[in-house]
């Protein structure tokens, strides 16, 4: 293991079967409606309640590449 690294991370060497890594994050409507933004992904699935709630989530979702990537930051973070 390289001694410069930040405390706690893992080279992909020492990953081991078993062991985890977690972020934790409440996704808000501003983090929905900057994501929607910056994508310019504006479904309404995303930012409308009403529509959002006659669908088979019955509620608005947060779009799957924002959760993709705080999939990313454990790895990059936690795992580089």
């Amino acid at each position: 293991m390289l001694d410069n690294l930040p405390r706690g991370t893992i080279c992909i060497e020492d990953i081991e079967m078993g062991m985890s890594r977690h972020l934790s994050k409440v996704v808000t409507d501003r983090d929905i409606e900057m994501f929607a933004e910056v994508s310019t992904d504006r479904n309404p699935v995303h930012l409308d309640d009403d529509y959002a709630q006659d669908t088979i989530f019955e509620g608005r979702i947060a779009h799957g590449m924002l959760t993709a990537g705080l999939i990313s930051a454990v790895i990059g973070e936690q795992l580089p």
